[in-house]
């Protein structure tokens, strides 16, 4: 079982969306769970209390939270250090830089969910999306969708690991594999 602690709702659906795609015949709540917080402040604070009383399976906890433009080997270390004091087995995934980097990653996935939407993962802007400290906003612009849960939930059905540009999505999609494909 995994149960990932993010940072947002966006996260939240992004991982619902992308586990039942892949892994269909894995149960949500017996395989796997999503916990959504508040923000990056929330999820730092409910790490060690949220893991320590899980009582529920004997889960690897997969913290997941953006960059954010922060160092990301320090922001690693702290988040390892908050989840260590629990004595219960996780992972720190960092996005880079944000949410969005996954769904600029891969340019079919947007298509698809957003068809009057065109940019290519060829070119030297989107070639490297983890670099990208305004995907956000990038993606907003492109689609014109402000929402970033309803991008998520729209892109993330189609989201292609074989395709992905994105490093860090990479990461993930290595971690899913290993725990639960």
């Amino acid at each position: 079982m995994i149960v990932f602690l993010t940072e947002e709702a966006s996260m939240q659906v992004t991982l619902a969306t992308l586990i039942r795609a892949l892994y269909p015949h894995l149960i949500e709540g017996m395989h796997w769970w999503v916990l959504k917080f508040s923000g990056k402040s929330d999820l730092e604070k409910n790490i060690p209390q949220k893991m320590r009383n899980w009582n529920h399976g004997d889960p690897l906890f997969v913290i997941l939270r953006d960059n954010d433009g922060s160092d990301c080997i320090a922001l690693k270390k702290h988040l390892g250090k908050l989840a260590s004091s629990t004595g219960k087995p996780f992972k720190v995934r960092v996005v880079c830089q944000e949410l969005e980097s996954w769904f600029l990653g891969d340019d079919q996935a947007v298509a698809k969910s957003y068809p009057n939407c065109r940019f290519s993962n060829k070119t030297a802007k989107y070639r490297n999306p983890d670099r990208m400290t305004n995907a956000s906003q990038v993606l907003a612009d492109l689609t014109g969708d402000s929402s970033k849960v309803q991008r998520a939930a729209l892109i993330a059905q189609h989201l292609n690991p074989a395709r992905n540009a994105s490093r860090s999505f990479k990461v993930l999609f290595n971690t899913l594999q290993q725990h639960l494909g």
